[in-house]
């Protein structure tokens, strides 16, 4: 009888050690901000040990079909760890642009950063900075 509370408690204990183990350290920053014409939401996620990032840009205007390209650029504010951008993005009907970019770091973004992303569009320019939520 010994044994066998023996066995399911190191069952048990290998169990538990083995969900810890996979467990992963998972971490989602998400900054947002408007300026007059843009809003823009950039989410960084931090996954065991690499740091990728998603953004989405907004046109608040009415005309969207007016717009055939735009150019942005966004980078931290303060340390220069972000620093992305693109040259001939398009809109999609509702206005939005939304990417998961091809690019990844260690993680190094905190919740105290702030990012500032400038538009181009249609020779016209605005910059805004964004926020963690």
């Amino acid at each position: 009888m010994i044994s066998v509370k023996k066995f399911i408690l190191a069952t048990l204990f290998l169990v538990i050690l083995l969900l810890f183990a996979c467990q992963t350290n998972k971490n989602d920053l998400v900054f947002v901000g408007d300026g007059e014409n843009w809003s823009s939401k950039v989410s960084v996620n931090q996954t065991n040990g690499d740091e990728t990032y998603q953004i989405q840009i907004n046109y608040k205007g009415y005309n969207k079909q007016d717009i055939e390209t735009f150019t942005y650029y966004v980078e931290t504010k303060s340390n220069g760890v972000i620093d992305f951008g693109e040259n001939n993005a398009t809109l999609n009907i509702e206005g939005i642009y939304q990417r998961d970019l091809p690019i990844s770091n260690s993680p190094s973004t905190s919740i105290k950063d702030e990012l500032v992303i400038k538009v181009e569009w249609n020779g016209k320019s605005e910059d805004f900075t964004l926020i963690n939520e």
